[in-house]
């Protein structure tokens, strides 16, 4: 009985020892599969973890290399392309703008990039004739325009910008068509919205027959643009020989300051950058009473702003005819 006695106490001493042996064993697996599954949460986030992810985190700097593109391109191309949320364009439909060339006001205090339409776009405030009028003047089609004019069309009529048939006419070239219309009874000082009238666009563009055909139409020579130019002033800036040679045949002041503090002398300086023609306009003034020595704004006369622009031609015929 003895080694049975011992067998079952050998076999309680062992069962007792694997006692703490289980649960040691059993804690560890209860803790095992915790570490793995803290370890996926933090690994592999789930996708709609991902969308609220704050741009401002340290964790990944993707957030803010992108959040810096869409400032730059918010810079770049404005905030309409960058927020989808913005208001909507108010602009949208006006983009296709005229079918025709756009054109620019006169150089003189123009805003870069400025364009203006060339047909009227309150069509619908214009007579079927009026309508007609602009077409046959856009279209350089003088038939076209004396039929128009003989139907009734408005000769005082206005398109969105201001501007009156002859206006067009103006803008265009045509130097038969204007005078078609003068004769018919346009008038050569009606200013459209940018202050610009038929004869200081004549002037500028250096239309001469037509610009002389105004003048002996009554065409008003104390008349000025936006800033404060006359006809001669738009002439010498644009280097106009012709308009300047028959303006001087009239009572037009030869000395006007515009609202820039500059005569017309001062502009063939500054805005005619030595060519012949500025040279030749200068002469031109000055032989008909345009005194060299007035000062602009900044303090300098005729001669200063020559030499500090390096006309060295400039500088030696105003000498040379101031003398």
């Amino acid at each position: 009985m003895a080694p049975r006695t011992g067998f079952t106490t050998t076999r309680r001493g062992v069962a007792l020892l694997a006692l703490p042996l289980a649960a040691v064993i059993g804690a560890c697996t209860a803790c095992g599969p915790a570490a793995p599954q803290a370890e996926s949460v933090q690994s592999s986030p789930s996708p709609s973890a991902e969308k609220p992810a704050s741009p401002a985190s340290s964790a990944s700097p993707a957030p803010a290399t992108t959040q810096v593109q869409a400032e730059a391109k918010k810079s770049a191309a404005g905030a309409e392309s960058v927020e989808p949320t913005a208001a909507p364009k108010t602009t949208a439909p006006v983009a296709p703008a005229a079918p025709t060339a756009s054109v620019a006001p006169l150089s003189s205090g123009a805003v870069a990039g400025a364009t203006l339409s060339a047909l009227p776009t309150a069509a619908a405030s214009l007579s079927k004739q009026t309508s007609a009028l602009y077409r046959a003047i856009e279209d350089g089609k003088p038939d076209a325009v004396r039929k128009a004019v003989k139907a009734g069309a408005d000769l005082h009529a206005k398109d969105s910008s201001g501007r009156t048939p002859l206006m067009r006419a103006v803008i265009v070239g045509n130097a038969a068509i204007c005078k078609h219309l003068l004769d018919a009874g346009s008038d050569p000082n009606a200013k459209d919205d940018y202050q610009e009238s038929p004869f200081l666009r004549a002037s500028a563009s250096g239309m001469v027959s037509t610009l002389s055909a105004f003048l002996d139409k009554g065409a008003d020579t104390r008349s000025t643009n936006r800033v404060g130019g006359t006809a001669l002033s738009v002439a010498a800036e644009n280097g106009q020989v012709g308009s300047v040679r028959a303006l001087l045949k009239t009572d037009i002041p030869v000395d006007h300051v515009n609202d820039l503090g500059w005569t017309a002398l001062h502009e063939t300086i500054v805005l005619g950058q030595g060519t012949t023609n500025s040279i030749t306009i200068a002469r031109l003034l000055v032989t008909h009473g345009a005194n060299p020595t007035l000062k602009d704004q900044t303090g300098s006369d005729a001669f200063t702003l020559a030499k500090e622009r390096q006309q060295t031609q400039m500088l030696n015929m105003l000498v040379a005819a101031s003398s």
